[in-house]
């Protein structure tokens, strides 16, 4: 659990994990250097809880840095990241681990999600739709761009020896990193959603996904930093050939997702002529 300032909601989203039906798991918080009660809070849970373990970080490295570290600093098998204002429902892990152990070619198991408010009254039911069982990784992963919208999946339950071999949040000079990493997570097996809501997602006005297109919020949740993204859709597309390239996919599959993520950029050359825009315009003179 990467956390920073989750006071309002900290305590609920523990609670939600410690209250698994499946109790064979660590709890790994990270707290990246949190100005309001949240590390009172996680040794208040930690005290009482030997499944729980917290770090707090001496600055706050931003949220890719801290995804990161979270990861890195588990042991199991399996894994998941779960955010300090969403609720896991109790057979999240269960139900999830249950795929798991009955198929080695999956690598994560979702369950349907509900937006609920920040008073958690539920909003509306959402579809992720991101069930990839195609037994071709560039098929999948064409697919997993043409679905996706909140990446809502990022927090259902991944095989830890897939996610180890990706380049997991990258190094926070991007946003939207989750999209690029659950993209490049299909390159390594099949995605099952289970029909049955697990997963509750917050949306209230200091979610990082709030409002996308805030790139202040964006840059400070990624980097936790004012400094403006560079290049942040070459960059973008960079990361997405490096996962191609790094992963086990036979040769001709990767020529295939070479040949598709080149069409992509076709599709998104305004995005690319205005990065390069950005970077050469003039700065203003007093």
């Amino acid at each position: 659990m990467p956390v920073y300032n989750g006071e309002p909601y900290l305590g609920i989203a523990i609670e939600s994990i410690l209250n698994q039906t499946s109790a064979d798991f660590e709890l790994v918080i990270c707290d990246n250097a949190s100005t309001d009660a949240t590390a009172d809070i996680c040794h208040s849970y930690a005290s009482k809880d030997d499944r729980i373990r917290y770090f707090r970080n001496e600055r706050n490295l931003g949220a890719a840095a801290n995804y990161n570290l979270a990861f890195e600093r588990s042991t199991a098998p399996y894994f998941r990241w779960a955010n300090a204002d969403d609720i896991s429902g109790p057979d999240l892990h269960a139900r999830c681990l249950e795929v798991l152990e009955r198929d080695p070619g999956v690598v994560l198991a979702y369950g349907k999600t509900e937006i609920i408010d920040g008073d958690g009254a539920v909003i509306r039911a959402y579809e992720d739709n991101l069930a990839l069982s195609e037994p071709q990784a560039s098929e999948r992963y064409r697919r997993f761009f043409e679905r996706i919208g909140l990446s809502n999946v990022l927090y259902g339950l991944m095989r830890r020896s897939a996610l180890a071999n990706t380049g997991l949040m990258g190094d926070g000079r991007v946003p939207a990193a989750d999209i690029t990493l659950i993209a490049e997570l299909t390159l390594y097996g099949t995605f099952v959603e289970i029909p049955q809501v697990l997963f509750y997602r917050r949306m209230h006005e200091a979610a990082s996904s709030w409002d996308r297109s805030d790139q202040a919020a964006q840059r400070q949740f990624w980097t936790a930093s004012a400094s403006k993204f560079v290049l942040p859709t070459w960059r973008t597309a960079l990361n997405q050939l490096r996962g191609v390239l790094r992963s086990p996919v036979p040769a001709p599959e990767k020529l295939r997702l070479v040949s598709y993520l080149a069409r992509r950029l076709t599709w998104q050359r305004r995005d690319l002529a205005m990065d390069l825009f950005q970077l050469f315009r003039p700065t203003s003179q007093n």
